[in-house]
């Protein structure tokens, strides 16, 4: 008899495991993930990217942004990548092994809802996966499979995100295949918790009086989400793409054209400016947005 698993998902990056779990024959029961919900610039209500995985695959999908009320198929196993809510406690035991949760860290460091962009964010080279049982307490519950996994230069905190979940998938098939054999006991984690909450659309807004190394860094660890931005006429300016430029500052937040790139001045050293979204128009290169300026620009 095929391994029963509910599935609890909701982005893309949940996708590549519940294929991997399909490919590799396990029996998906049930996929739950959030409803359908306005998406893209003209808010167009559509489902999540598991929900249209799952019925492409033929499973029985329930949209719930809350499992409150929600009642699952007997299973063998639970199974939660990025859903967007929690397990509740009269839930926890309905598998007969529980549930697992897949973590985008090295627990218990970045506990929460965006560990890959708080990483990013405080300057760390690396990333990484926990796969470990679901308890009361968010994030808290015993490990099966942990390992760190490094990020890529210049790769934003959305385009690490896919990459780990593309690159980790066997982990996860692997380890629900031993926790439903009873093959693999968990271990508590250790050492002290650290929290990654979700970034705020502020919290976007670039600081030119800060070095360009730390704005560089902050730009990939907010984009894609909730992206990073200046204020230019009194207007956002979306920065989606930048890389420290080196040389001495051309004055903070003053923007220039220099041997062919536009850099901004910061409070040490320049920020090249590589694709940038000005209010109202589509993302594009900066200096196809710089040809049509033509004039002195300094952002607020």
């Amino acid at each position: 008899m095929n391994t029963r698993i509910v599935f609890a998902g909701s982005p893309q990056v949940s996708v590549h495991y519940l294929t991997a779990l399909i490919t590799s024959e396990f029996d998906v029961v049930s996929v739950i993930t959030r409803e359908d919900s306005p998406q893209g610039r003209k808010r167009v209500v559509a489902p999540t990217p598991v929900a249209l995985a799952a019925v492409e695959l033929g499973i029985p999908v329930i949209k719930a942004n809350t499992l409150r009320d929600v009642e699952i198929p007997p299973a063998d196993l639970g199974i939660v990548v990025a859903y967007g809510g929690l397990v509740p406690e009269r839930l926890l035991d309905a598998p007969t092994r529980g549930w697992v949760n897949v973590h985008f860290s090295v627990l218990p460091e970045y506990r929460g809802a965006a560990p890959v962009q708080r990483a990013l964010w405080d300057g760390r080279a690396d990333t990484g996966i926990t796969i470990f049982r679901l308890v009361r307490e968010l994030d808290a519950g015993p490990i099966y499979f942990s390992r760190s996994i490094p990020f890529d230069p210049h790769e934003t905190a959305s385009e690490a995100l896919d990459r780990v979940a593309q690159n980790t998938t066997d982990d996860l098939v692997a380890t629900a295949r031993l926790v439903v054999a009873d093959a693999l006991q968990p271990h508590d984690q250790e050492g002290e918790p650290s929290m990654a909450p979700k970034f705020s659309r502020e919290d976007g807004r670039i600081d030119w009086t800060l070095p360009a190394s730390t704005i560089a860094t902050r730009v990939r660890a907010v984009t894609s989400e909730p992206g990073a931005f200046t204020t230019l006429g009194g207007e956002p300016f979306g920065i989606v793409r930048a890389a420290t430029d080196p040389g001495e500052s051309v004055g903070v937040g003053r923007v220039v054209m220099s041997n062919d790139r536009v850099v901004t001045g910061t409070g040490d050293g320049n920020v090249e400016l590589i694709d940038v979204k000005p209010a109202g128009k589509a993302v594009m290169a900066a200096t196809d947005w710089w040809r049509g300026v033509r004039d002195t620009v300094t952002f607020e």
